[in-house]
């Protein structure tokens, strides 16, 4: 399944964990001036809260942020929490004429966000969603997932 800038509005990334973070590049001597900043996350497509303890459905997902610029990461770990995944707050975007300005405000660290400017996204699951217990999956649930 597969989400873009016209599904924005109605997706929240509220609480799903980030594994990972990566950066593709073009080739300016071919050029390619093209960028992507790309987030490994675990997307909670549902949240079903019919017990106290709630379940959410959850499946690991690439969010790819297209022609990015102006990057700024600011996270400040603490003692041992570099044991914790990053934990999105939310994501917001503004206009900046024929671009954004985008926000990933963090949960995790506390206070932590990435900025930057960007044309849209695009969001791969890459795979089902799975009703589990937690809102992310362990690194070995989501390596069984991918097939690692």
């Amino acid at each position: 399944m597969q989400f873009s800038d016209s599904d924005f509005d109605r997706l929240s990334w509220h609480d799903c964990h980030i594994w990972g973070i990566s950066f593709r590049s073009g080739e300016p001597s071919e050029g390619d001036w093209t960028s992507e900043l790309l987030l490994d996350i675990d997307f909670i497509c549902e949240w079903c809260c019919t017990n106290p303890n709630g379940r959410f459905r959850v499946a690991p997902a690439t969010l790819a942020f297209h022609d990015v610029g102006s990057l700024e990461i600011a996270v400040h770990w603490t003692d041992s929490s570099l044991a914790y995944p990053l934990s999105i707050a939310e994501i917001s975007r503004a206009a900046e004429g024929s671009t954004s300005r985008w926000r990933v405000a963090l949960n995790w660290p506390e206070g932590g966000e990435i900025t930057f400017l960007a044309v849209g996204f695009n969001q791969t699951l890459r795979a089902e969603p799975v009703l589990i217990e937690e809102q992310r999956f362990t690194l070995r649930e989501r390596e069984n997932l991918l097939g690692r």
